[in-house]
């Protein structure tokens, strides 16, 4: 990285998770290491600047135009990108090549030579048997010569909340940013009955734009807030005593705020790296018996079929023994 004089002023870093918020919650992790080595810390990342009182020493920010990248992160000294495959990342890395963006190191999820840019010595390749968290932080650390690895991303509650005040309330988050990745709506009704029935106060969260579809949540009785943004939704997930959803923000934000998780999901391979790690939850996904061979893809494809309510609630009473 650069050195700064010592006239000049701190160090820059800018931070650039995927699109989804809890790619953003995550990469907090490596903002959070370069806000401790005294970086001057930018994440350019829109929907976390409704958390900006969970995260009082961060700055957060939308990224720029494409057009505007060249001179833009020329003056950082460091650029942290979390790679989504997208034009976003393939300008930053041509513009490495152009010593335009002299200091980048790309996250890379998943790589593979005959689809991604050849490896800088500053990128950081994932381990796909570790979840995302520790994958972050294990970078961090191999990228700025730390001799420890640490999952804090210094996300800090608001003083005036108490954390599970509300034990039985069981956040049910059935939505995500695919279709294909979510449970189906009969089941989560299904088991919030069920929750119900057992003396849990089952709450369905979905955003504010969502919430015109899941109206029958409420006309079944059941508790659908409306949340005009991500810090609501934080406190209300921070009360709550437990959460079950689909591979998604509201599961890693639950697992950040060290509220018991269970994820609903359709593929192990694919959770081995996706799990909420924070506060390490429970996955349910389908058994691996199903047929998933080329051609005859049901596990891949129909697997809400494979994953009942009395499964799911199975794992939940174990989840909070």
């Amino acid at each position: 990285m650069k050195e700064k004089t010592s006239e000049s002023s701190a160090k820059k870093a800018a931070v650039l998770p995927a699109a989804g918020i809890g790619d953003a919650l995550l990469m907090m992790i490596a903002s959070a290491r370069l806000l401790d080595l005294g970086y001057e810390v930018t994440t350019f990342h829109p929907a976390l600047i409704q958390l900006q009182s969970w995260f009082p020493k961060h700055r957060f920010a939308s990224a720029p135009s494409l057009e505007q990248f060249p001179g833009f992160f020329s003056s950082y000294d460091l650029v942290i990108a979390e790679n989504d495959n997208s034009q976003k990342i393939r300008t930053l890395i041509e513009l490495r090549a152009q010593k335009k963006v002299e200091y980048l190191s790309i996250f890379y999820p998943s790589y593979e030579l005959h689809k991604h840019a050849p490896l800088d010595p500053l990128d950081q390749v994932f381990n796909s048997d570790l979840p995302m968290a520790s994958n972050i932080a294990e970078a961090s650390k191999n990228l700025l010569l730390l001799s420890y690895g640490s999952k804090e991303n210094a996300l800090l509650p608001p003083e005036e909340l108490h954390h599970r005040r509300f034990i039985k309330q069981v956040v049910i988050h059935p939505t995500s940013s695919t279709a294909s990745k979510n449970w189906s709506r009969d089941k989560f009704f299904s088991l919030a009955k069920q929750l119900h029935k057992r003396g849990y106060s089952p709450l369905f969260a979905v955003s504010k734009t969502e919430r015109g579809a899941w109206l029958d949540a409420e006309a079944k009785g059941f508790i659908l807030p409306l949340f005009d943004s991500l810090d609501q939704l934080a406190r209300c997930v921070f009360e709550s005593g437990f959460m079950i959803g689909n591979d998604s923000l509201v599961g890693h934000l639950a697992s950040n705020l060290l509220v018991p998780t269970l994820i609903i999901a359709d593929n192990v391979k694919r959770m081995n790296l996706w799990r909420p790690d924070w506060l390490p939850g429970r996955v349910v996904t389908p058994p691996s018996w199903i047929p998933n061979c080329k051609g005859l893809r049901w596990r891949e494809q129909h697997w809400q079929t494979w994953i009942s309510p009395s499964r799911v609630l199975k794992e939940f009473i174990k989840l909070t023994i």
